[in-house]
């Protein structure tokens, strides 16, 4: 089905090209589908399942440490029972483990990766404005998000959702959180800053740049976000590699 819309989206794009309009994308159009098609068996595990096999990695962690008897041996119990209720309900302890810095890596990679139909592509895209500052060439420069809230209450979008926008000030007022729909050329730029929001700062890391030829705010949008990417199978501190770091 994924290849299918990307196919679409491929003529789709070719086609706005060709006849001067811009083709329209929501947020889960800008990760690369095909970064995001992989089979993660951690998301199929109950909240109890997953707990458990968070104890075994954090135990078969400390006992690698100068323990006495005592602790080595309540650790290790605590441990065995974790293995055994995994092994209950059918989990490859093994295998669940030995996926697991694979697993990590592609959803790095579902996180970073973006689409490459649309490098380059004059689109048209609906969110929320977070205005920052002004450009070297006048021009303003924000954030389109696709939930009010966003970087501020709520965690910032994936860098290959996060939608840094170059637009003309004089067509809106500075207003945070502004729902508009922009239009204008897309290309991927990595980019990196931190900002001033409600909560404070805010670290900003965005793969993609949208220099507008159109703003136009709106008064009661409907956005759709793409379905949320877990940032590692387990917990950062369990599973995450050292050298897959996300942010």
């Amino acid at each position: 089905m994924r290849l299918i819309l990307v196919t679409v989206m491929a003529i789709s794009v070719g086609m706005a090209g060709l006849a001067s309009e811009p083709a329209k994308i929501g947020f889960d159009d800008l990760a690369d589908p095909a970064a995001r098609a992989f089979v993660d068996p951690y998301l199929e595990m109950e909240p109890e399942r997953l707990n458990d096999l968070r104890t075994v990695v954090r135990i078969d962690a400390r006992l690698e440490a100068d323990l006495s008897p005592e602790v080595r041996q309540r650790l290790e119990a605590r441990r065995d029972v974790a293995r055994q209720s995994l092994t209950e309900s059918g989990f490859d302890i093994d295998e669940l483990l030995t996926q697991r810095w694979k697993v990590a890596e592609k959803r790095r990679r579902a996180l970073i990766a973006t689409n490459p139909v649309l490098e380059g592509a004059e689109v048209e895209i609906a969110g929320y404005l977070i205005p920052t500052e002004s450009s070297a060439d006048g021009r303003a420069i924000g954030y389109l998000v696709p939930v009010v809230g966003m970087c501020s209450h709520i965690p910032a979008p994936p860098p290959n959702e996060l939608v840094r926008v170059h637009y003309d000030s004089a067509v809106m007022k500075e207003t945070m959180y502004m729902p508009v729909r922009l239009s204008g050329t897309l290309r991927t730029e990595n980019n990196d800053e931190t900002i001033h929001l409600l909560d404070g700062k805010v670290r900003m890391l965005s793969l993609w740049r949208l220099d507008t030829l159109s703003v136009t705010p709106m008064a009661a949008p409907r956005f759709t976000s793409a379905p949320s990417v877990p940032r590692d199978p387990l917990r950062a501190s369990d599973l995450d590699h050292p050298n897959a770091n996300l942010n």
